[in-house]
């Protein structure tokens, strides 16, 4: 019994860090954007979700992605760091990714009400998780930067599991995602409409350039410390987690404002 738990255990930890931005990052993305959506979309958005806070959805695409039918979705969470890359080195299409996925849901919503309850509520999980994925920096699909692994107290990690939880956590580990929320969103109402302006292929180009800047500053000895990386890539995190919160509730209000 001992022996099962603790493998069911190892099994849960390494799901949860392979998640991007892990539930407290996206949790976090969710309340910012609740917080700035329309009266009128929020309800609207909660009719077709039981009730529930978008919040309850944060992480559920990570969740239920090996789960039939859902598992057609696990390659949605990533995005291409140029048109030119869509490929692989064989010619054959890149699976879809985030970007592609949130302009054809966006699409698709258009007139949600013509649209199956089911639909729309799958798609509002879409959209809670998928925004925010795309503002991770890692991923953004850097194939050289994929494998790359680091090490940190110790233990060595991926790139890509350090950026999901570890870099949000050296900082906010314990600190709620409705604190982190209230802590983050304090930008001014001019402010939060420059953010939102543009459409997902541009937040794709900006995190691509914010995607290489992270992978920059990791120290050729690839030891990881506060001094040498984690106190500035802090800062890179709370950005994109604040900036995804804007510009997901700039979507869904634009779909649900109506």
């Amino acid at each position: 019994m001992k022996k099962l738990f603790t493998l069911l255990l190892f099994a849960v930890l390494s799901s949860y860090c392979a998640m991007a931005w892990d539930n407290r990052g996206h949790s976090t993305i969710a309340y910012i954007a609740e917080r700035h959506l329309t009266p009128r979309a929020k309800a609207n958005i909660e009719s077709y979700i039981g009730g529930r806070s978008i919040v309850y959805y944060a992480a559920w695409m990570d969740y239920n992605r090996s789960t039939p039918p859902f598992d057609i979705t696990r390659d949605w969470h990533v995005d291409y760091w140029t048109d030119a890359h869509r490929t692989d080195e064989n010619g054959n299409p890149q699976p879809p990714c985030s970007v592609s996925q949130i302009k054809r849901i966006v699409s698709e919503m258009g007139d949600f009400r013509t649209l199956s309850d089911s639909l729309v509520n799958v798609n509002i999980k879409f959209l809670v998780h998928l925004v925010g994925d795309m503002h991770c920096p890692v991923h953004i699909d850097f194939p050289t930067s994929r494998p790359m692994k680091v090490t940190m107290d110790k233990k060595t990690v991926k790139v890509h599991a350090m950026w999901d939880a570890h870099v949000l956590n050296s900082k906010h580990n314990g600190t709620s995602p409705m604190q982190l929320a209230e802590e983050f969103d304090i930008f001014s109402d001019e402010q939060i409409a420059k953010i939102q302006l543009g459409t997902p292929d541009d937040w794709h180009i900006e995190n691509v350039a914010i995607s290489e800047k992270v992978i920059q500053m990791i120290p050729k000895s690839k030891k990881i410390t506060y001094d040498n990386y984690l106190n500035e890539a802090i800062k890179y995190a709370e950005d994109r987690i604040t900036v995804a919160g804007y510009r997901l509730a700039s979507i869904l209000n634009s779909i649900f404002d109506k």
